[in-house]
C-alpha cells in the first residue's frame, strides 16, 4: 500500500492560544485539592445518613412556571432566573433548590406511598443580576421532612443542621429561633403590625412600605438601621400565638434542650416568604463578620403554591459556599480523608498489568485501593501513599511481576517484606483486621 493521500477537502482548524476559563461568577468545587469542600461534603453525607435523610437529586432545569408558582407571578425573584427556550418550553436554570424538592414530593405522590419522608439535597444553583446580567453561583444544601411528623422530628431536623456545622469546632455559631404561628395567628398579628406601622410609614424605607401592602412580617428582615429601630418597638408575634401554637413551640424548645442544641429565642426573627410556624436561622458571628448560612421553617404555604395541596413539610436550606467561607474565616484546619486501605505502587509496564489483576482481587474483598499507573518513581508514589493515609503499600517491580511476588510495605514504619501473589490478599486482610 502506498502512502494515504491527503484529503483536499479537509480544512485545518485553528487552535486558539487563549485559555478556556469558567464563566465569571462560576466556580469549581474540586474536593481532591480543596480540603474544605471535601470536608464539608463528606460531613454532610455522613450526617444525612446518621439522621436518616435520603439523598434527593433533582434536574438542573425546570419549567419556569414552577418558580412563578413558588415565588408568586409578580415576585422580583423571577427576574434573577437564567431562562432559555428548550424542548419547546421556557425553562429555568435552578436558582434555589426548594421548589424542585417540593415539586418532586408532590409530583411522585410520595405522600401516598410513605407516611413520613426525610430528604437531604446538595447541588449547584445559579442566578443572574437582572440589571448587570452578572451570573452568581452557589452550592446549596438542605434537609426537608414531609408527611406525618411531630415536634420531635422537627427538633431533629434542626439538630442535624446544627451538628453538621458545629462538628467543625465553630465556636461562634448562632441559631436563632422564633414562631410566627398558624395562618390565622399571622393574619391577626399582621393587622396589628400594620396598625402600629401606619403612623410611622414615612420613617420607613421604600421596601418596608411595600411590605405594608404585602407580607408585612418582612419589615423584620430589613437591614436599614432606622427601620430596625422602629420595628424593635412593635408588638411581638409570640404574644399573638394561640394555645396550640404556644404548646407546639414550647415542645420544640424543650426537645432542643434535650438534644443539647443551643439557641437564641428572637421574637423579631422572621424567615423568608412562605415560611410559617417555627422559623429558624443559622449564622456565624466571629472575627467581626456576620455570615448567614441558611434559614428554615414550615413550608406548607410554598407547597400549596407549587402543587395546590396542603401537605405538611418542614426543613432548612443553606449555602454550602457560605459554610466554606466560614471555615476559611475561622481558620478551621481539616485533614484529608483516608481514601484507601492499600496504595498500589507498580513499576513498569509488566508490573502495571499485574497490578490491574491485584486491584480487581483486592476490591472484590471490599478493600479500598488507590492506584497510580503513571510514571512516578517509587519514592514519589510512597509519598503519595502517605498523603492519602494508606496504611499499606503494595510494590510490584519487574522482578516481582515475573516471580509472582509482591512487596508489602507498612507505610508508617517503612518495614516491608516479600509475599507471594497467591497469599497477598489474605495477608492484607489480616493486616487490616478484616
Amino acid at each position: 500500500m502506498g502512502r494515504p493521500r491527503k484529503n483536499p477537502a479537509a480544512t485545518t482548524v485553528a487552535v486558539s492560544s487563549k485559555k478556556i476559563r469558567s464563566l465569571d461568577g462560576m466556580f469549581d468545587a474540586a474536593t481532591e485539592t480543596d480540603l474544605l469542600w471535601d470536608a464539608l461534603l463528606r460531613r454532610l453525607y455522613k450526617m444525612s445518613r446518621v439522621y436518616g435523610f435520603s439523598r434527593l437529586e433533582t434536574p438542573l432545569l425546570e419549567d419556569v412556571s414552577l418558580y412563578s408558582h413558588f415565588y408568586g407571578p409578580n415576585s422580583p425573584a423571577l427576574q434573577s432566573i437564567v431562562s432559555l427556550l428548550a424542548g419547546g418550553k421556557q425553562v429555568g436554570v435552578r436558582p434555589v433548590f426548594l421548589p424542585s424538592v417540593l415539586r418532586a414530593y408532590a409530583q411522585d405522590k410520595i405522600y401516598e406511598k410513605l407516611p413520613t419522608s426525610k430528604w437531604s439535597f446538595v447541588g449547584q444553583t445559579v442566578t443572574q443580576d437582572p440589571k448587570t446580567l452578572k451570573l452568581s453561583q452557589d452550592m446549596e444544601f438542605g434537609f426537608e421532612v414531609f408527611g406525618d411528623f411531630n415536634h420531635l422530628t422537627e427538633a431533629q431536623a434542626i439538630s442535624v443542621v446544627w451538628e453538621f456545622l458545629a462538628g467543625f469546632g465553630l465556636s461562634d455559631l448562632v441559631l436563632e429561633i422564633n414562631n410566627i404561628g398558624s395562618t390565622e395567628c399571622q393574619e391577626v398579628y399582621s393587622e396589628t403590625l400594620r396598625g402600629f406601622l401606619a403612623a410611622k410609614k414615612y420613617q420607613l424605607c421604600d421596601s418596608c412600605n411595600e411590605h405594608l401592602a404585602g407580607r408585612v412580617l418582612n419589615v423584620f428582615r430589613c437591614d436599614n438601621i432606622d427601620c430596625k429601630a422602629i420595628v424593635s418597638e412593635a408588638p411581638a408575634v409570640l404574644d399573638f400565638l394561640d394555645e396550640t401554637a404556644n404548646k407546639h413551640f414550647t415542645n420544640i424548645l424543650e426537645a432542643l434542650d434535650e438534644l443539647g442544641v443551643p439557641y437564641q429565642l428572637n421574637p423579631a426573627y422572621v424567615a423568608p416568604n412562605g415560611h410559617g410556624q417555627t422559623n429558624f436561622s443559622v449564622s456565624w458571628r466571629g472575627r467581626g463578620q456576620n455570615v448567614l448560612i441558611g434559614e428554615g421553617g414550615y413550608h406548607n404555604a410554598l407547597m400549596q403554591n407549587v402543587c395546590g395541596k396542603n401537605l405538611c413539610c418542614f426543613g432548612f436550606s443553606g449555602s454550602l459556599s457560605a459554610a466554606r467561607k466560614v471555615l476559611e474565616l475561622a481558620k478551621v484546619e481539616v485533614g484529608r480523608e483516608q481514601k484507601s486501605d492499600v496504595f498500589l505502587v507498580p513499576l513498569g509496564e509488566l508490573a502495571s498489568k499485574k497490578s490491574l489483576r491485584l486491584f480487581r482481587d483486592l476490591t472484590a474483598q471490599k478493600i479500598s485501593v488507590y492506584d497510580h499507573f503513571g510514571n512516578l518513581g517509587v519514592k514519589n508514589q510512597l509519598k503519595q501513599a502517605e498523603i492519602f493515609k494508606a496504611p499499606i503499600a503494595l510494590i510490584i517491580g519487574q522482578k516481582e511481576a515475573v516471580d509472582e511476588m509482591v512487596i508489602l510495605r507498612d507505610v508508617k514504619s517503612g518495614m516491608q517484606e516479600i509475599i507471594s501473589y497467591d497469599k497477598i490478599v489474605e495477608e492484607v486482610k489480616k493486616r487490616l483486621g478484616r
